[in-house]
């Protein structure tokens, strides 16, 4: 995977050409990463608007965000999710987050269990701010199971594997991630469970965080994603206007 930069941003990102999103982010050096949590998702179009209100705060330019983390209300057929994201696309064109013709952002998109959304929403976004820390800011996209049928240890080990390439592909490793996301309607199985502590080297030392969702595509069960980032914060309603 090639390895671009979008410099007004600060930040680099793992080209996915043709996808709605990157496969990972990292921060420019003398920068870091801040994830910011919407405390009630906010429908897409609102919580990107809450997103650029946030960064204004911050003195900080719209193309420092660098991860959106999305919730879904249902998981969709191949076409109903390629029509969303041509969609996404065009939302994120239009506050200038793409580079080229492809938004270099990292995503995770999931389906609640529980309380889901009735409209595709904003969870969560990422964003660069001058910073320096030991280990650098990074955050990868989910990446969802390939192999459905096979045993749940193998759709785990798939899943660590690719996670792993990608962090390697950004000079990072588990030792400076600061959170496994796991998204799974039920818990793992106690030898599942094991096949993923093993996996994750010194990251186990934050555990793993558990949200009761699926991938949004139809039939797929799993999906984990990673990040490393200095600071994490709530943006709450009011602060949103939501």
């Amino acid at each position: 995977m090639a390895i671009a930069s979008v410099p007004e941003g600060s930040y680099r990102f793992l080209a996915a050409p043709g996808r709605p999103f990157s496969s990972g982010v990292i921060a420019d050096e003398g920068f870091d990463l801040v994830r910011a949590v919407l405390l009630r998702p906010l429908p897409l179009e609102e919580g990107l608007e809450a997103a650029r209100r946030q960064l204004e705060a911050a003195d900080r330019p719209i193309s420092a965000i660098c991860g959106l983390e999305l919730r879904s209300p249902r998981p969709l057929s191949r076409p109903e999710f390629d029509g969303f994201n041509a969609a996404y696309v065009r939302l994120l064109r239009a506050m200038g987050l793409t580079e080229g013709a492809d938004p270099p952002a990292a995503r995770t998109n999931v389906v609640p269990a529980f309380e889901g959304p009735s409209a595709p929403s904003l969870y969560a976004f990422s964003y660069t701010v001058p910073g320096h820390r030991p280990e650098p800011g990074f955050r990868l996209s989910g990446v969802a199971e390939t192999r459905p049928e096979a045993t749940p240890e193998d759709r785990l080990r798939s899943i660590v594997e690719t996670l792993e390439a990608r962090m390697a592909e950004l000079g990072v490793g588990w030792e400076s991630a600061t959170a496994v996301g796991l998204y799974s309607p039920t818990g793992l199985s106690p030898e599942a469970e094991r096949t993923l502590l093993r996996s994750l080297g010194g990251a186990v030392l934050h555990g793993i965080r558990w949200f009761p969702s699926r991938p949004p595509v139809q039939g797929l069960q799993l999906e984990i994603d990673v990040h490393g980032v200095g600071r994490e914060i709530v943006v709450r309603p009011a602060a949103t206007g939501g």
